[in-house]
């Protein structure tokens, strides 16, 4: 009986440890930042919020809050960087390309990356300067985290260009969204604008 319990002990631990080390699933994450020239409001209306807040978006529990310029802005969440998504395995492409040859829209930038699937505690951001051009006047941070669903929170700042004697335009685009992999999602605002797709690297399971 006790070399019984033994041997359940040792496989019991063994399981542990190896649930433990189980690999956190990965994520291919796609972003086509865009400008909507008309002025009209799209569909889904997000807000131009007043630049200059100086707040960093919480990342949410499983069920994510709006964002409000009176919240108390949260602890500061790390940093980081991730390796660039290849352009072929980019999904956006051909809206980037329509986009370009229309005249309501206006591409900004089109990045993309593969990160591990965060929990809520060990989130971190991506800085969007670590991907696009500063000429792109597009910077801001980006954070994936996976609960119960995955979340996508974007905190976006847009300096348009402008000609002499016009006053600088910033837009700012900051909310989160829950997401579904292996679908195209929009989070829009009357100026600034977000496409994002994100997929399971390696083929794992969705989200």
């Amino acid at each position: 009986m006790l070399g019984a319990a033994l041997l359940a002990a040792a496989l019991l631990s063994v399981g542990s440890a190896a649930a433990q080390q189980a690999p956190t699933q990965s994520y291919d994450v796609e972003l086509l930042i865009f400008r909507n020239l008309s002025g009209r409001d799209t569909p889904e209306h997000w807000g131009v919020e007043a630049a200059g807040s100086g707040q960093r978006l919480a990342i949410p529990d499983d069920e994510p809050s709006p964002f409000s310029s009176t919240e108390t802005p949260p602890a500061v969440i790390p940093t980081t960087t991730f390796p660039a998504l290849p352009a072929a395995k980019m999904k956006l492409t051909a809206i980037e390309e329509t986009m370009r040859r229309s005249r309501g829209y206006q591409p900004l930038a089109h990045v993309g990356w593969t990160q591990p699937g965060f929990g809520r505690n060990s989130a971190k951001y991506l800085t969007l300067s670590s991907l696009v051009a500063s000429s792109s006047g597009v910077q801001g941070q980006i954070a994936l985290t996976r609960g119960r669903y995955l979340h996508l929170t974007l905190d976006l700042v847009y300096d348009a260009t402008t000609t002499a004697g016009e006053a600088p335009q910033r837009y700012v685009l900051r909310q989160t969204r829950r997401m579904r992999s292996n679908e195209r999602h929009y989070i829009d605002s009357p100026k600034l604008g977000v496409i994002a797709v994100i997929t399971p690297s390696g083929g794992g399971e969705a989200g």
